[in-house]
């Protein structure tokens, strides 16, 4: 289904107000399946972008099982002597976490799969700033091309026969060491270039800019912004009566 930028932006902050609002693990497993049917729909390719946020994703199942051992309350699932391991509480909270964390990497990927100068003409004609429109433009351009000077110091050291994986545990962590030094420096690089770039254009110089092309918002769209906005007030009069909501 194909939808303007704008009914995007509306659907990221819906679900990432709800998934911020939402204090029970049930209705935020409801705002996850929300998430995900909104990226089924949208046609999203799940499981590739999935690839690309591996390491994000790698980050949040760690901190998951962190929280859960590290939370203490309730029955003891796992223990040792008087030493409890997990419990249900702990169990509840890591699992709370994933959800929110999961809702929130759905919403990036709503925001990731469209192009980004679309994105920034969506912020614009929400009446937000250029600048903060262009900020955001340029900070979501630059993950890939950090990855890409990360990737680049990798298959440098892979040439000089390096193999990072068979390497011991300190070692590896000084040549990842090595690694993100000059891949931090590239990209600070980049960013003095782009900022030399901007300067010669004369960034900022009028406060009134034109566009080349306006974004129409159609009947599927005004649909689409009508249900998430009843959805978002009726889930929230739910969650408040039922005493779930922050």
């Amino acid at each position: 289904m194909k939808i303007n930028p704008i009914t995007r932006l509306v659907l990221i902050a819906v679900l990432s107000t709800l998934c911020v609002l939402a204090l029970d693990l049930f209705y935020l497993a409801v705002v996850f399946f929300a998430a995900f049917a909104v990226n089924m729909l949208l046609k999203i390719n799940i499981l590739h972008m999935l690839k690309r946020l591996r390491f994000l994703i790698s980050l949040i199942i760690f901190v998951t099982l962190l929280q859960s051992l590290a939370v203490k309350g309730g029955r003891v699932i796992v223990g040792i002597g008087k030493v409890h391991i997990l419990t249900v509480t702990g169990l509840i909270k890591g699992g709370e976490f994933a959800l929110r964390m999961g809702t929130v990497v759905l919403s990036s990927m709503i925001a990731l799969s469209a192009e980004g100068r679309e994105m920034t003409d969506a912020l614009i004609q929400l009446k937000l700033p250029y600048e903060f429109a262009f900020m955001t433009n340029i900070a979501l351009r630059f993950i890939p091309v950090f990855r890409e000077e990360f990737i680049n110091r990798l298959n440098a050291l892979a040439m000089r026969g390096i193999d990072i994986k068979k390497l011991a545990f300190k070692k590896k962590i000084k040549a990842y060491s090595y690694i993100i030094s000059p891949a931090v420096s590239g990209s600070i690089i980049k960013s003095r270039q782009l900022a030399a770039a901007m300067e010669a254009k004369a960034f900022g110089a009028y406060n009134k800019r034109t566009m080349l092309r306006e974004l129409k918002l159609n009947f599927i769209d005004y649909f689409v912004i009508i249900m998430a906005a009843a959805s978002l007030v009726a889930f929230l009069c739910i969650m408040y009566i039922k005493g779930a909501v922050l």
